[in-house]
């Protein structure tokens, strides 16, 4: 029998939303999710950035989110979200953040977006997705790209930060093609790293 893989991802909860909210401070998710920080009391507002799409040909439709739960200890450490799916379209936006420093820098986000990808392509038939990423976060870059995403396009000055400044993202795609090729490379299944 195989291992169970050290994430798995769940419906996003009440109880993990109040959690994410009280981890939301760090200085880490500020810079690199450009967010200001949720009061306790904020989850709508969380739940608004959770499914905002920065992508204007993904508007519209629903979002999937989801929990990143840590395996051994049964902890939501952070989210996943599929935006902009609609009913036999073939693209999503994902947006994914480990929000517990302690889970940090241990290809846990990796896992969970090669989870979210496979569920993405085999199970909603899906053919794209795509993400942003600020161009200085090269630990999310080179996680993305372990999992087969590559840069498209830079979006110059697109995202408002919370001091007014505006930053620039770079607009990153994968494939289905692209993912089984990565999946190829790796050697592994979508549960490993």
């Amino acid at each position: 029998m195989e291992d169970e893989p050290p994430v798995r991802l769940a419906p996003l909860e009440d109880s993990h939303i109040a959690r994410y909210l009280s981890l939301s401070a760090d200085p880490v998710l500020i810079d690199t999710m450009g967010w200001k920080p949720f009061d306790p009391d904020e989850r709508e507002r969380f739940l608004r950035y959770v499914e905002n799409i920065t992508l204007p040909y993904l508007m519209g439709g629903r979002t999937v989110a989801m929990s990143i739960i840590s395996t051994p200890d049964n902890t939501p450490i952070g989210y996943l979200s599929l935006k902009g799916v609609r009913e036999g379209g073939t693209g999503s936006e994902i947006g994914v953040a480990i929000m517990d420093e302690d889970y940090r820098g241990r290809g846990l986000g990796t896992m969970a977006l090669r989870q979210a990808a496979e569920y993405a392509f085999d199970e909603m038939e899906l053919s794209v997705l795509v993400l942003t990423v600020f161009p200085d976060n090269g630990p999310a870059i080179r996680s993305y790209g372990k999992v087969g995403f590559k840069k498209t396009e830079l979006l110059k000055e697109s995202w408002l930060m919370p001091d007014g400044d505006y930053a620039d993202m770079w607009v990153m795609e994968l494939s289905r093609d692209d993912f089984a090729d990565a999946k190829e490379q790796a050697g592994s299944s979508a549960n490993s790293i």
